[in-house]
């Protein structure tokens, strides 16, 4: 199309196209570092979700305990429980997941970390984090015993669901 549209206008002109081919090498570590973006961007996720269950854990301890109850009689507003517990949780997770960046971009410089946008990957951390309290808030209505919510059928459960 390019070629036919430069001899429309000016006989003279050629117009040479084709495709360079880059060249290849190979060595040892491509594989590894494969197999490493593979394993890190599966293992990512599951990593930051084992927190989970300590979430879960203080609300529904609380629940059961009736120290929200306790609380409530004693003049804290409902509002505020639920936002200091919010706050915390999130704390708790951002920092977990600190260690997390900070080891894979600056210690060990996997490739996932260190190629991905900085901004999307925090965004990404920091929306997942939030999804996970919120779940917890969630899932804190259904059960009512301790044991349950740290068992390990309900983080398997949670785990393969997600």
């Amino acid at each position: 199309m390019s070629k036919a549209y430069l001899y429309k206008h000016n006989p003279k002109i050629v117009l040479l196209s084709g495709s360079q081919y880059m060249p290849f090498t190979t060595s040892e570590d491509t594989f590894i570092m494969k197999a490493m973006n593979i394993l890190g961007a599966t293992l990512y996720p599951i990593a930051l979700s084992v927190i989970f269950p300590v979430f879960l854990y203080t609300l529904v301890l609380e629940k059961e305990e009736r120290l929200r109850e306790m609380m409530k009689m004693n003049g804290m507003k409902i509002k505020n429980y639920w936002l200091v517990n919010y706050l915390w949780n999130a704390a708790l997770y951002l920092v977990s997941a600190s260690i997390f960046l900070i080891f894979g971009t600056k210690i060990l410089k996997v490739p996932f970390f260190v190629e991905t946008n900085s901004f999307v990957l925090f965004s990404t951390v920091f929306g997942w984090g939030l999804c996970q309290v919120s779940l917890s808030f969630f899932f804190q209505n259904f059960l009512s015993r301790v044991t349950n919510a740290t068992s390990n059928q309900f983080s398997l459960y949670f785990l393969i669901y997600f």
